[in-house]
């Protein structure tokens, strides 16, 4: 009897593998430019208001 312990062997278990990562890495992508604009917004309103009472 041969022993198979690749993931061909149990097909089912990883069935919907594909669409979970692509959901995932969607969702990643979404909360990074999230998290971007948050840091982006305020740091850009932050040193337009520095330099206006510097100059």
């Amino acid at each position: 009897m041969e022993k198979r312990n690749d993931i061909a062997a149990f097909p089912e278990l990883f069935d919907g593998m594909e669409e979970f990562i692509e959901e995932q890495a969607a969702g990643l992508k979404r909360t990074s430019a999230i998290l971007a604009l948050a840091l982006a917004v305020p740091t850009t309103l932050f040193i337009l208001y520095t330099l206006h009472r510097l100059f």
